[in-house]
């Protein structure tokens, strides 16, 4: 960060909670953030642009006659202005099922500052890059490849009428390509991004390179799809993708409104024994980890199932009034940096004792459908055909479906080795719904 304002902006922001005191606000609070980015990108495997950008926000929200509201601004000589419409508006604005901002409480620190990742300069971005473009072009000079890379430095404040005066300091990293290939009318794209607070370990462009050129050369050959329910490998971004669906599951809002199929299931087998999903805000330098949440709640380690039995839902201080239930720390009911705990088998040895299955990579369209209550409808963008523990190729013009609760709830196998940004692991589930369409 060229200069920090942080020390200013307390003076600032304390000022502001003050004009909405004097404007019969019953509660408020103010979020100052500034962030620093420089970046670049390939498009058609070609540098088409190296940027650099600064921005600096302030979100006031307050609360007034049972009711609340939020502005928005960039300018600092703007927050009075914003006080007062935040103020004006909350006469007309959302319910709000509290009526004061908690005092501060015991917060753990969590490290997400690294000097290394601010040593990463432009140049080193636009040559990892590089580095993945001519790896991809060497093996097919046809692909079409695009790729880009970031480096943010961030600093936050948040100051709420309950007394918290919390500041934060962040970097981070982005590096990632994606790749398609052209025949006719089939198309063919592979990718992998990464992201992380620090570099160490993560930030490796051959990797990245690697992964993408395994899916490319496992989908040179075309295999037919298998049909109806069937035995699946879930990629971990795959794992993921059905895990967010449960999620929504235990969004304290959903529950308080009665929207989630949980409601009324805590202490009860909702998956499989083997699932344990924890979300932990305090695991150094990741993308999630935090220290409170935009209320000024602590942020803390918590089971979410622990061996397939559902422990509790997440709840911000608004949801939390609405079920007449404790914050738990979570902005927007969300998980702040959710994770699977492995199992004990990698899983390529999990893959060779299939018989018959299909491996799942990429889904298209997965947020359609009834996903609070678990039903998915989606395309396969990558999958491949597994026969005698093999990948024999790659499928094409397939959908899978099915729910994703039952999916989940039993015979599922997971790997001993995870993604080590996701901290999902591969995972194997049964009756998986596949329809393809005649060859």
């Amino acid at each position: 960060m060229r200069k920090s304002m942080i020390d200013e902006m307390k003076g600032v922001l304390s000022e502001g909670l003050e004009a909405a005191r004097q404007r019969v606000a019953a509660a408020a609070k103010i979020h100052f953030g500034q962030q620093e980015k420089i970046g670049c990108s390939f498009e058609a495997g070609r540098l088409k642009k190296a940027e650099t950008a600064q921005r600096a926000s302030y979100t006031v929200t307050v609360l007034a006659g049972g009711r609340r509201a939020s502005t928005t601004g960039t300018a600092v000589a703007d927050l009075d202005d914003l006080v007062s419409r935040a103020v004006t508006l909350a006469q007309a604005g959302s319910a709000a099922h509290f009526d004061a901002y908690p005092a501060p409480g015991e917060v753990t620190a969590v490290e997400k500052w690294s000097s290394k990742t601010l040593g990463l300069t432009r140049e080193q971005l636009i040559d990892g890059c590089g580095q993945i473009v001519d790896a991809l072009k060497a093996y097919d000079g046809d692909l079409f490849i695009e790729a880009g890379g970031e480096r943010t430095e961030s600093e936050g404040l948040l100051v709420t009428t309950g007394g918290v005066c919390h500041q934060t300091a962040s970097t981070g990293w982005s590096l990632g390509a994606w790749a398609q290939r052209t025949e006719g009318t089939d198309m063919l794209f592979a990718g992998l991004g990464r992201s992380w607070c620090e570099p160490d370990g993560l930030y490796d462009p051959t990797h990245i390179a690697n992964e993408i050129l395994t899916d490319l050369r496992h989908g040179e050959r075309i295999a037919q799809s298998p049909r109806g329910g069937c035995t699946a490998v879930l990629a971990p971004e795959v794992l993921a993708m059905f895990l967010w669906a449960v999620e929504m599951g235990t969004n304290g809002r959903n529950v308080a409104k009665g929207d989630s199929p949980l409601r009324g299931r805590v202490g009860e087998e909702v998956l499989d024994p083997r699932i344990t999903l924890i979300d932990d805000p305090h695991v150094p330098f990741a993308p999630g980890a935090a220290e409170i949440d935009g209320d000024g709640i602590a942020a803390r380690r918590m089971h979410i199932f622990r061996q397939g039995v559902l422990e509790g839902f997440l709840y911000d201080l608004d949801s939390a009034g609405l079920a007449g239930a404790e914050p738990t720390g979570h902005n927007g009911c969300r998980p702040h940096y959710a994770a699977v705990e492995p199992g004990d088998r990698p899983h390529d040895a999990l893959l060779s004792e299939i018989d018959d299955g299909i491996y799942l990579k990429q889904l298209l369209g997965f947020g359609q459908g009834n996903l609070i209550n678990g039903d998915f409808s989606c395309n396969v963008a990558l999958g491949f055909r597994i026969r005698g523990g093999e990948i024999v190729g790659r499928v094409k013009n397939v959908m899978a479906a099915g729910n994703i609760y039952e999916l989940l709830a039993a015979n599922v196998r997971l790997s001993g080795d995870r993604d080590p940004v996701l901290r999902m692991p591969w995972a194997v589930i049964q009756g998986l719904n596949i329809a393809a369409a005649r060859e």
